[in-house]
């Protein structure tokens, strides 16, 4: 297997251009069948293996800014009309070509002029199959957190970087490295704080089976506090009797404290004496605003790498939880505060978009859908239909799958168009964008000054970003059938995206007999 360190050329088997112009890259590499390799050989193959990737991620970086150096030359103009609207477009086309979300491309933007502008000796470690790809992301990430006021701080700092990430695992590279960039940083760490908590957040990822994921960036030591109180909770929970684990105790607790709503925070079968708190709507509330460049370093200096996280303010709703020290043998209370079993919702209260086959409501076995989360259950389907206060139902065919439709004959867009046209597109029709369609714009895919229609299948979700870009014309979409977009990027690339279909009904599986 030819050695990566010691190519010439940059360089894979018969690479071909996207648009058909001929070979982009060129040479062979090639591996012998492992069949007759023992133990040593194999080992041997996988370092050199890895030593290729390094190599890879290294000239992937060289491409990435030489793309973005060309975008520049293009449209040298948008840097003076709004801030890193040049980086936003080869964000956008990095990521439609590479299937990355935008936020993930414009990082990689980033991180690659980084490299191959400030930090070339990183980078030639990186194609040496010194280091890794994220031990290199991870040196960029501390190198650029230290200010360069002192004469060769920085070229120092990363020099040791480099030593250390040649040598450490990633993660025992990234603990060495916090200490190492804590020792030279020339801002005391009060002042670093301070800017730092600037940058605290809450953000929910989806993830499956119905359940998620609760993301908070605080100080340290207010997330400490955190966890001892809901440990010391959990703990002083645990009984012979008790059949849950201590993990899943401290997530109940967690639950019971954040989404009840008794007078003490804790779920009861009694009417509440105090008045109850004012429940906070979700949906209502303002999402956080989209960066123009769709990603990139986070003020610590650290790339942020959220793909596909759920910003706050996304509409949400779930079951009534289990709650600790509960007697029905599953860690509820048995009962419900308040007036009725709505009052379990409490916090989570919101217009929630489900779909649901008809068949379901009616006592059916099929999935439904909520919104920017996926498949959820029949029952807490009919749970969310029966608790939410807003609930619009979007109700399917059970045999086709078919969702509604509507038409206007006027440019805005009434209510029951929007929220059809929402719930089929659940996201962003841009490729790749996970931006929920609640939070997007609806664009007329074939303007209505040149005739568009305001209809079902013409409209479509964009989010800011993506509507000021097809706007400003540097992107252009078209929707031949409704929900099928055909976008067409400022190279020439076309990428067609489709909503994901409505729920089906299981497969009828015959029994075994």
């Amino acid at each position: 297997m030819s050695d990566p360190a010691t190519a010439n050329e940059e360089a894979v088997p018969g690479g071909e251009s996207a648009s058909g112009g001929g070979a982009v890259l060129t040479g062979w590499v090639s591996l012998a069948a492992l069949v007759d390799s023992d133990a040593s050989q194999t080992l041997e193959v996988l370092q050199a293996l890895d030593g290729l990737r390094s190599w890879v991620d290294a000239q992937e970086a060289k491409a990435v800014t030489h793309l973005w150096d060309l975008t520049r030359a293009e449209y040298p103009w948008v840097e003076e009309r709004a801030q890193d609207l040049g980086r936003t477009i080869t964000a956008t086309e990095i990521g439609a070509a590479l299937r990355l979300p935008d936020r993930t491309a414009g990082a990689l933007i980033e991180t690659s002029e980084f490299l191959v502008r400030d930090y070339p000796s990183t980078l030639r470690v990186l194609e040496d199959g010194k280091i890794t790809r994220r031990h290199a992301v991870t040196v960029v990430g501390e190198a650029i957190s230290i200010p360069d006021t002192v004469p060769g701080v920085c070229a120092g700092f990363e020099a040791q970087l480099i030593d250390l990430a040649c040598q450490l695992t990633v993660a025992k590279f990234t603990y060495q490295a916090v200490r190492l960039r804590e020792a030279l940083h020339p801002e005391s760490i009060t002042v670093r704080r301070r800017k730092a908590l600037q940058d605290r957040r809450v953000s929910i990822n989806p993830d499956y089976d119905g359940m998620a994921w609760l993301h908070a960036f605080l100080p340290t030591e207010q997330v400490a506090g955190i966890f001892h109180r809901v440990d010391t909770a959990a703990r002083a929970l645990q009984a012979p009797d008790e059949a849950r684990t201590l993990s899943q105790l401290r997530a109940d607790v967690l639950i019971d404290v954040l989404t009840s709503t008794g007078a003490t925070g804790h779920m009861t079968t009694a009417e509440p004496t105090t008045a109850e708190p004012t429940s906070v709507d979700p949906a209502t509330e303002d999402p956080a605003t989209d960066d123009l460049a769709g990603g990139g370093m986070r003020e610590s200096g650290r790339p942020d790498r959220t793909d596909g996280v759920i910003e706050p303010g996304s509409p949400v709703s779930s079951d009534a939880p289990n709650m600790p020290g509960g007697t029905d043998g599953t860690g509820g209370t048995g009962g419900l505060a308040g007036r009725g079993d709505a009052d379990a919702y409490w916090g989570v209260q919101a217009k929630v978009f489900v779909t649901v086959p008809v068949m379901t409501l009616l006592g059916g076995d099929t999935p439904g859908e909520l919104e920017g989360y996926g498949p959820i259950d029949p029952e807490t389907a009919r749970k969310l239909a029966g608790h939410a206060q807003s609930f619009t139902r979007i109700l399917t065919h059970p045999f086709t799958g078919a969702r509604l439709g509507a038409d206007a004959t006027t440019y805005r867009v009434p209510q029951d168009l929007k929220d059809a046209v929402r719930v089929r597109d659940r996201t962003c029709r841009h490729p790749g964008c996970n931006r929920l369609a609640v939070f997007c714009e609806l664009d007329h895919t074939k303007p209505w000054s040149q005739g568009g229609k305001t209809s079902y299948g013409n409209l479509a979700a964009l989010c800011k970003r993506h509507h000021m870009l097809k706007s400003e014309g540097y992107w252009h979409y078209r929707q031949p059938e409704p929900g099928l977009i055909i976008a067409t990027s400022p190279a020439g690339h076309s990428y067609v995206t489709r909503p994901d279909p409505p729920p089906a009904p299981p497969p009828k599986v015959p029994p075994p007999f």
